[in-house]
């Protein structure tokens, strides 16, 4: 998993050669003077960061939405959905065992756990210089995160048959087995905010970007904190 310092630098490094770029192209927009309204997709890998770092692994992330930018405006508006699931880490399901096994009241272990979050972000987009098809930006805002946590146990689970579609005689029967069962969940809706950078380059139909953001969203009295690299399609 990437520390934590080197997330930071990375972060640090896009917002520093934003900031150097005032005097030169900046991007964000698609170049087309006639649309004020934009599509978008992406995806990549979401870095687990501080005190979450320690409790999820990283894993990957996948959003899209729309992008409301009238040619004479410095900045753009986005709504954003976004999705992503990370994995409890090893060193989490460890210590959540060790503390069961030293509790006379408890018993058993966990066997995984996991943490999801649908998002719906609004966020600015500024381009910095002259031209908003290529080069580079700084994005900004809210969200409203739809969480979910859970922990598993290994058990015995019941597996309904599964026949083929096509060969509807065909059939695998069920049956029960071991499997992973959810010993415990929980859910909440959180508000939250986001800071970050991109780069986009001008295609023929479109524009590719790269986007770093720095999230943090707040559950309860924790932070959950991580940085989405992804790259994505504006059109």
């Amino acid at each position: 998993m990437m520390s934590t310092s080197k997330i930071t630098s990375i972060v640090a490094t896009l917002i520093a050669m934003t900031l150097a770029s005032v005097s030169a192209q900046a991007g964000g927009r698609p170049d087309s003077s006639s649309r004020n309204w934009f599509g978008h997709v992406s995806g990549g890998y979401a870095l687990a960061s501080g005190d979450t770092g320690d409790a999820l692994d990283d894993d990957w992330t996948i959003g899209g939405g729309a992008l409301y930018w009238p040619a004479s405006w410095p900045i753009g508006i986005s709504l954003d959905v976004n999705y992503l699931k990370m994995d409890l880490s090893r060193s989490s399901i460890n210590a959540i065992n060790d503390a069961i096994a030293s509790d006379p009241n408890n018993d058993g272990e966990i066997s995984g756990g996991d943490f999801d979050n649908l998002q719906f972000a609004l966020n600015g987009i500024w381009s910095l210089g002259p031209e908003t098809n290529r080069g580079l930006y700084l994005t900004a805002g809210i969200s409203y995160n739809s969480v979910t946590g859970r922990i598993f146990e290994e058990g015995l689970v019941y597996y309904p048959p599964i026949c083929d579609p096509w060969y509807w005689w065909w059939c695998y029967p069920g049956g029960v087995g071991p499997g992973e069962l959810v010993s415990d969940k929980r859910s909440d809706n959180e508000f939250g905010w986001n800071v970050g950078a991109g780069y986009s380059f001008e295609t023929m139909s479109g524009q590719l970007f790269v986007e770093a953001r720095y999230q943090q969203i707040q559950v309860g009295d924790e932070n959950i904190e991580y940085i989405p690299l992804v790259v994505g399609y504006r059109w």
